[in-house]
């Protein structure tokens, strides 16, 4: 590389730039830029030559030179010797550095440059022409394309590139045509294509454009509008006008229809041996598919925060591409590709490098067929399909294509020709597998069962899947048989468990189908056909599913018991989260037949469940620890039991519990001798899994240390009755379409539930008394009891005459004033003072649950006992609540006293016990006649708060109360009196007093990592402020349920200002200590805007009236979060700006506080400007910046010009400052400026003009200041 603009160029960063003075040796270090230091020298010269903006164009005349003598020396690589692969790079460097100066000084973002001068306008046309003399010098054999056809002739040439390899005339007319002169045709194309490609790609534009071009969103978002905008109707007529987007899908199809030309006339198979053509249709195939995956509607694209992979799925086209994709033998003919490349790729077989290379050729092109076929199984319905039936036929082409490669592997399969595992053949195969399963996953999820039922190829469909299901399944089984359970040895399991996962989503997608769900309920034909057909034939996959998963489940824990292997819990938590979503997939799959599915459940449940009643029978007689048999039968009953829970069973968090459909279905009494089998076998397996945890509890309650008795294994059976006891007893017959009858009525009287309360309650009781310390079970328990006291008075009524139920409300009594560390003569005296029939070491066992799990208990205790029509359940609600009273009243009273004191550890602990008993009262809002819960809180209230006077200091105590209160309030502020409320009020106020006294002023932000875990840890050291803030918050909703009440006899008598006066209070103690680097913490901030956010725009005259401390300290967070990352939270801030500019217009509410720092405004439109309009993220918080803007500029007018020739000024650029100005003068009107306060329509009218004058204003700022 050796011409003249190289040389030149060398010569210039050679040499140390003008006026350039280099930094001072270190002081006992090494040198650094000096005079003589080469890197020093060229690196400020690089950096020189890009800042004057490279008029002489030495990057680009460079840049031409070396490709000019490359393409002159055969495009050898290897020429370019390391110094000038370097200054090649600097030079691309350079040369995009200059276009993007030069495009950000550009206005003309639609296209126009009709503002610009003609001065400017002159001296662009001259560096063009000089442009194109270099280009013209350099090649010249160059096409350029300008002028009003410059689109068309571009893609013209582009089309003649990209076809000219497969003209017939270019290569049997020409006897001279060699080998080589044949690659480079294609060489040509294969660039033609690609660049092709990045055509698309720049101007589907997005986030990751707009940071790589330092450009607005809004400039990516007019060009994605632009190249895709065509004709302006949906229908082709002659008037149609052709977008660029068109163009490219033209081009790309039009090359696509060559190259399966070209490869289907070839008989022997030759066209897909050659490499240089294998390169080829992969860019044409990938330009395709960049054309297809288009993201239609700019807006959608960039207006949301963030985007969703399922919400780009599937591909909705227009109608005038209907002609060119919705074409029969379009789709035939790329099936026959596809198979003929796969034909010869696998005829080749195992070789040296180069038919390695070959084959990874092939396979390249055969994978993008099938992204090709995947993107042509996307398109959804619309106007690009003429009918229902067009569209059931194009799903069967497709269909048809994928079963015939799919059957071809099985076939393969069968006839033992799979390639050896880990050889490249064999990543070859198993990448054909995983696609063709997600295609047809893909065309279940989009054309929908009720299509594809109608479809003659649905049974062979359904038949593929099962088989290739059960051959991955039985090869994963097989594989981690030979590895002996090493998971991390097993090869290929990964693709494996991706393509069972897409068989499942394939099966999932018909059986909830709501068409096939309903139809067959409802007796449709087409429904109970299509039902019958996944009953019989794809439905079998589901036993070989649970025996395969859970015998490799039993292998992995065998081997990790065996080796003793540490687990690492992110991992675990990890993969079981994956397995959870499998298995509730899989569940579907077994709802197709839910009576083969429990058959086969049932078997492996009489084969497991022997063994495992005796390893509970060698309980007491167990030597050492834990054995890896052991380990892997209690893993396989562990599987079988979360099999069977989730196909009996939904998640219905948040939801009533219900029986999911099918096995209501399944068990109708129409359907006779199968209905009673199915309910036969739901029973039995439910009293088997009942005797299976009873068996367990009672080794508990007698060695609870025994390590054959599992911990693991108890919290999955109460997950399991946690789900189906509260969908199954008392089911409500008007949540289901049928009356009550089969499953529906076999837990619906009190003969039949009893036995199952009662069960669960002992059950519980036993865990809580003897595993007090196994966290993961009592949670299990705690919920199992609320799930059952939350179905309703049927069932709590069934729970409290349960003596189980009875003995946990007498625990609860004894030990809500016993401490962990209590004496055995305080146990004694505790259960001589109830009178209860209780063991003590049932007593010791639920003392020693920690505190949180007993409040836990409470709150189901009072849910359960909520019925005031029952006496029984009146008393044990009365004694419970009693139990907690007190002793909160004897501590009161020894506190005052000074009988105890408040440093005593024993005195603290029995606080912190209270706390959370209080706690647990206040969580019970779910029982009947809720409003009791206010009636016993109130009077403690007031001795509640003072609590905090003696352990404000004490973190554990502090956020004890503080998330008390707050608790209290979210529950009950709705429904509370006026002397309730005021009650709340003072002792929320006092709380927050003393919390900020003795608590907030002493705290120290001390945040020292960046990385997430950490800084949830952190954020958790700061829950008491984040409890503080969230009590403010529900507080202030009193205000807003008084106004929305249908009824306000609860609520009469309390004023607004009340309500306000208590949280601006609060909010004052909370302010000293909301700094900026406690604003770091993503929840506090979220939380803490939210609340200011609300209160600025609800009561702007209370936040004026602030003491300037406050206020300064309120304004200066506000700042902070308008430029915040969160867009909530720049919102608040941006909402909480204007309503503080707004009443100061009308009210002048800040004049005190501008006769101390009279910059106030001037400050806030100075970093409104510079930190939020002038930044590229503006586009999430346009709306309110503007709100906030004008109202700012509407307080002192001839300041805010003032602040805008001053922020003109900082520049430096003429043309800059005299294009800001004028932006700004065009924005600010003084006739809008002086109507800002107006009320009416005529203020909205002056809100909505700037609101448009203001989207105009900041996308002409962005065009040129982006690189300001």
């Amino acid at each position: 590389m050796d011409g003249s603009s190289t040389q030149e160029l060398r010569r210039l960063l050679s040499a140390p730039p003008p006026n350039w003075h280099p930094l001072p040796t270190i002081p006992g270090g090494t040198r650094r830029h000096r005079h003589d230091d080469p890197i020093a020298v060229l690196h400020a010269s690089l950096e020189r030559l890009r800042d004057s903006g490279d008029e002489r164009h030495l990057f680009l005349r460079t840049l031409l030179e070396a490709l000019s003598s490359s393409s002159a020396g055969g495009g050898g690589g290897g020429d370019v010797v390391a110094y000038d692969e370097e200054l090649l790079f600097h030079c691309a460097v350079g040369l995009r550095h200059r276009g993007w100066t030069q495009s950000s000084n550009n206005d003309d973002d639609d296209g126009s440059s009709s503002s610009s001068s003609s001065s400017s306008s002159t001296e662009d046309d001259e560096q063009q022409s000089y442009l194109e003399s270099i280009m013209s010098s350099a090649f010249p054999g160059v096409r350029t394309f300008a002028g009003a056809d410059a689109q068309r002739g571009l893609f013209a040439h582009l089309n003649s590139l990209l076809s000219y390899p497969f003209d017939r005339r270019s290569t049997t007319t020409t006897t001279t045509t060699t080998t080589t002169d044949a690659s480079a045709m294609r060489h040509a194309a294969a660039m033609s294509a690609t660049f092709l490609s990045l055509l698309l790609g720049e101007f589907a534009g997005g986030a990751s454009s707009s940071a790589r071009y330092n450009l607005p969103l809004e400039f990516h978002r007019l060009c994605h509008h632009l190249f895709e905008r065509g004709s302006d109707d949906d229908v082709v007529s002659v008037n149609y006008k052709r977008s660029g987007l068109d163009a490219a899908l033209h081009s790309s199809m039009t090359a696509l229809s060559c190259l399966v030309g070209h490869v289907l006339d070839d008989d022997d198979g030759g066209a897909v041996m050659e490499e240089s053509l294998l390169e080829l249709g992969s860019c044409i195939v990938d330009a395709t598919c960049d054309a297809l995956s288009w993201e239609f509607g700019a807006h959608s694209k960039w207006d949301a925060v963030g985007g969703s992979g399922l919400a780009v799925s599937l591909l909705r086209l227009p109608q005038r591409w209907r002609e060119t994709l919705i074409n029969p033998e379009f789709l035939g003919a790329m099936i026959r590709v596809y198979l003929a490349v796969r034909g010869v790729m696998m005829t080749i077989g195992a070789g040296d490098a180069t038919r390695i290379n070959l084959m990874s050729k092939q396979g390249g092109l055969a994978h993008r067929l099938r992204q090709l076929l995947l993107q042509l199984s996307s398109i959804a319905g619309g106007p690009i399909f003429a009918n229902e039936d067009e569209r059931g036929a194009y799903a069967g082409f497709l269909m048809d294509g994928c079963l015939d490669v799919l059957e071809s592997v099985l076939n393969e399969q069968r006839q033992h020709q799979q390639p050896e595992e880990g050889s490249f053949a064999s990543d070859l195969r198993s990448a054909e597998i995983v696609d063709l399963v997600t295609i047809l996953s893909r065309l279940t999820a989009n054309f929908r069962i009720q299509i594809l039922s109608q479809l003659p190829a649905f049974p062979r469909y359904l038949s593929a899947l099962c088989t290739m299901g059960e051959w991955l399944l039985e090869s994963s089984l097989v594989e981690c048989q030979r590895v002996e359970g090493d998971v991390e040895s097993m090869e290929g399991v990964d693709w494996r468990n991706d393509a069972i996962a897409q068989i499942l989503h394939c099966s999932d997608a018909m059986a909830g189908d709501f068409w096939l769900v309903s139809g067959a309920a409802d007796g449709q034909e087409g429904a109970v056909n299509a039902s019958r057909a996944l009953a019989s034939i794809l439905a079998p996959l589901y036993g070989r599913y649970c025996m395969c998963r859970v015998r490799m489940s039993c292998l992995e824990e065998h081997f990790a018991s065996r080796e003793g292997a540490d687990l690492d819990e992110i991992r675990e938590e990890i993969s079981a989260f994956g397995m959870e979503e499998e298995m509730a997939s899989a569940a579907s799959l077994g709802r197709l037949n839910v009576v083969a599915s429990m058959t086969t459940l049932s078997e492996m449940f009489r084969q497991c469940t022997p063994r495992l009643m005796s390893l509970f029978e060698m309980a007491g007689r167990t030597v050492g620890d834990m054995t890896p048999d052991m380990a892997a039968l209690l893993e396989e009953s562990r599987m079988l039991l979360v099999c069977a829970c989730h196909l009996l069973t939904d998640d219905c968090a948040g939801e009533t519990p219900a029986i999911p459909e099918s096995v209501i279905y399944a068990c109708q009494p129409s359907h006779g001798v199968a209905s009673n089998s199915c309910l036969l076998l739901i029973a039995s397996l439910v009293e088997m899994l009942k005797s299976l945890a009873e068996a367990q509890a009672t080794k508990v309650a007698a060695y609870p240390a025994d390590p054959c008795l599992s911990p693991l294994l108890a919290k999955t059976l109460l997950w399991f009755f946690r789900r189906w006891a509260p969908a199954y007893i008392l089911p409500s017959s008007d949540e289901y379409r049928e009356n009550a009858g089969g499953i529906l009525s076999a837990y619906s009287k009190p003969e039949t539930a009893q036995p199952v309360i009662s069960f669960c309650t002992t059950l519980c009781l036993l865990y809580f008394c003897h595993w007090p310390q196994e966290k993961e079970v009592q949670d299990e328990s705690a919920t199992l009891l609320l799930a059952l006291a939350k179905k309703g008075a049927f069932v709590r009524s069934l729970m409290v005459n349960s003596p189980s139920f009875e003995k946990m409300a007498a625990l609860h009594s004894v030990c809500a004033s016993l401490r962990h560390s209590a004496s055995h003569p305080e146990l004694l005296a505790a259960i001589a003072a109830i009178g209860a029939d209780l063991s003590i070491e049932s007593v010791r066992g639920y003392q020693r649950l920690p505190y949180s799990d007993r409040a836990r208990v409470l709150t189901c205790l009072i849910v359960a006992c909520s019925e005031m029509q029952d006496e029984k359940a009146n008393a044990m609600f009365v004694g419970c609540l009693k139990a907690v009273e007190t002793p909160f009243s004897t501590l009161v009273q020894a506190l005052s006293n000074a009988q105890a004191s408040s440093e005593d550890i024993n005195v603290q602990e029995f606080a912190c016990l209270l706390i959370l008993l209080y706690g647990g009262v206040v969580r019970a809002s779910e029982m009947s006649e809720p409003e009791r819960i206010p009636l016993f809180i109130t009077p403690s209230l007031p001795h509640l708060s003072g609590l905090m006077t003696y352990y404000a200091r004490d973190l554990t105590i502090c956020g004890g109360l503080l998330k008390l209160f707050r608790d209290y309030a979210e529950q009950y502020i709705a429904i509370m009196t006026r002397d309730q409320s005021i009650d709340l009020f003072a002792a929320s106020a006092s709380l927050l007093k003393h919390y900020s006294e003795l608590h907030l002023k002493n705290r120290v932000v001390q945040k020292r990592s960046e990385a997430i875990e950490v800084l949830f840890e952190e954020e958790q050291n700061y829950n008491d402020v984040l409890c503080a803030i969230q009590l403010l918050i529900f507080l202030g909703t009193k205000d807003f349920t008084i106004i929305c009440s249908t009824s306000t006899s609860s609520s009469v008598g309390v004023e607004t200002s009340q309500i306000t006066d208590v949280i601006f209070f609060g909010l004052q103690q909370v302010l000293p200590l909301m700094t900026q680097g406690l604003l770091q913490f993503p929840t506090l901030c979220q939380h803490y805007f939210s609340l200011v956010g609300f209160m600025m725009e609800t009561y702007p005259e209370k936040l004026c009236s602030l003491p300037f401390d406050l206020f300064n300290s309120l304004l200066e967070s506000l700042l902070f979060g308008m430029s915040h990352a969160d867009p909530l939270v720049a919102k608040s801030s941006l909402h909480g700006l204007a309503s503080l500019a707004r009443e100061h217009l009308r009210t002048h509410a800040l004049s005190a506080h501008l006769s101390t720092k009279i910059d106030i405004f001037d400050n806030c439109s100075f970093r409104l400007i510079n930190e939020v309009i002038f930044q590229p993220f503006i586009w999430d918080r346009l709306e309110p910046a503007g709100a906030a803007l004008l109202p700012l500029a509407a307080i002192d007018v001839q300041s805010f010009i003032r602040l805008v020739n001053s922020i003109s000024q900082q520049l430096g650029c003429d043309d800059k400052q005299r294009r800001l100005l004028a932006a700004f003068e065009t924005l600010i009107q003084p006739e809008m400026l002086a109507k800002v306060t107006a009320e009416g329509r005529e203020g909205r009218f002056v809100r909505y003009q700037f609101k448009s004058d203001f989207n105009t204003f900041v996308r002409d700022v962005q065009s040129f200041l982006i690189n300001k």
